[in-house]
């Protein structure tokens, strides 16, 4: 992993890594989410409500609180479009996280070259879980009576949890102790840019579980 962060031109790499995730995050929002965002409309607490519901029971009442036209349109936003999303962020977070590590020394430099993995791991649980939520979600399109298995409301809901964890706890723990460290070390122009889109992105990825899911259990 530290091999990666030492490559002659792994500064340019984790550049574009993160330039390519921002183009397919932007694609996912613009291209595959916006048609059935549409018809949803702005509704993000229900269905963060839906990843972390945990039963089939909460499940089923998340998604026929929405009228039959808004379930399938939810089936069709996850799959492909958060799938996309979910791998334009984990770019992103991992090409600036990977560049922040490089500028560092000794065990911040280590310790982010584990970390910058996480964005990743999010990006895969992220799918899972969305293939968990479609299949629940098309259950009910085609027969609002469905029986939802315990496993599927399980899994999907683990698959969540973990994900925001590595999202919006190990990540940002990392990426704003770092940016701390950072200015103590460089505070180049580039350094600077830097750790304003560290301090950016990674907020945004605390904020929005932060506002969304402690309304789903109180």
């Amino acid at each position: 992993m530290q091999e990666l962060l030492r490559a002659p031109r792994a500064a340019l790499t984790f550049s574009l890594t993160s330039v390519i995730g921002v183009l397919l995050f932007a694609f996912a929002i613009a291209v595959l989410m916006m048609p059935p965002s549409q018809i949803i409309g702005e509704r993000p607490p229900e269905m963060t409500c839906l990843q972390v519901a945990f039963t089939p029971a909460r499940m089923s009442e998340v998604v026929l609180g929405f009228e039959p036209p808004i379930r399938q349109a939810i089936a069709d936003l996850l799959v492909p479009g958060d799938m996309a999303l979910a791998w334009g962020y984990g770019l992103v977070l991992f090409g600036l996280t990977a560049l922040l590590a490089m500028r560092l020394p000794g065990k911040w430099f280590r310790v982010g070259a584990i970390v910058m993995w996480a964005p990743l791991l999010a990006s895969s649980l992220d799918c899972i879980e969305d293939v968990f939520l479609y299949s629940v979600v098309q259950r009910l399109v085609v027969d609002a009576g469905a029986e939802i298995p315990l496993m599927i409301s399980v899994l999907a809901g683990v698959a969540a949890t973990l994900k925001y964890i590595c999202l919006s706890v190990i990540t940002p723990a990392y990426g704003f102790s770092a940016t701390v460290k950072g200015l103590q070390q460089d505070r180049s122009i580039p350094a600077l840019i830097l750790y304003v889109l560290v301090v950016y992105v990674m907020a945004s990825m605390v904020l929005q579980p932060v506002r969304e899911i402690p309304p789903c259990f109180f």
